[in-house]
């Protein structure tokens, strides 16, 4: 059976769906040994369709069962987390931003795109996860990369996190985890045992000792990316 390699871990998994196999397929990799299997049943996915609140499609079933797996392995076992954000590289460093629903991810990372121009590298739309590999936190791609499904296969050190919030003015400033607890929980997927709910939350303890951690108010104009870039230096 096919192994991928997905946040710098070989991961067995048996596409069951055309569709994910070829979603997976940037991510196929030479080796014979694996660190867990990721792979999902086809009853798996039935279920998961029965009990979905709306339409949903066997592949994103599947695609949603995959993710979730691989995000719950590398928690338990990988120092990481799964992270719903738009993340990006510039310069060699990489940079996510994380909001709540409708707030403007994807518009403020086409900003660092026009911005900055050739520059900027996006990583990963929606979906990547976050790790600790040698005592550095890296961003690192997945297969699933959102609606628009821009990005690419790799992994950058992380610069700095930003919780994106609209604002009349473009206006970023350091903040801390305690204060922004809210969204990111919600940009993760919640363990479902206390043990892993101490992993998470140390985790995000030890990132953000690391990390720059940032509040940015913004607007859907360009200079944004300029005043989210500048409040990320040293």
């Amino acid at each position: 059976m096919p192994v991928y390699k997905i946040a710098e871990l070989p991961i067995l998994i048996d596409p069951v769906t055309k569709q994910t196999e070829k979603r997976l397929q940037p991510f196929l990799c030479d080796s014979a040994e694996y660190e867990f299997d990721a792979s999902v049943s086809r009853e798996e996915i039935e279920a998961y369709i029965e009990i979905s609140k709306t339409p949903c499609l066997p592949y994103l079933a599947e695609d949603a069962l995959v993710l979730t797996k691989i995000s719950r392995e590398v928690l338990s076992g990988y120092n990481g987390c799964f992270f719903h954000s738009s993340s990006l590289e510039l310069d060699g460093e990489g940079y996510l931003f994380t909001a709540l629903s409708g707030t403007g991810k994807s518009t403020h990372t086409a900003n660092w795109r026009r911005y900055f121009g050739d520059r900027v590298t996006m990583i990963n739309d929606d979906k990547p996860l976050i790790r600790k590999i040698h005592d550095k936190y890296y961003v690192c791609s997945t297969p699933w990369m959102g609606k628009s499904d821009i990005g690419c296969n790799m992994v950058s050190p992380i610069k700095a996190v930003y919780v994106l919030k609209r604002g009349e003015e473009n206006i970023a400033g350091i903040t801390t985890p305690a204060k922004q607890i809210r969204q990111l929980m919600e940009a993760t997927l919640l363990p479902d045992n206390k043990e892993n709910m101490v992993k998470l939350l140390t985790l995000f303890d030890d990132l953000f000792l690391h990390v720059k951690l940032i509040e940015l108010y913004c607007t859907p104009d360009v200079d944004s990316a300029r005043v989210a870039y500048e409040a990320a230096q040293d």
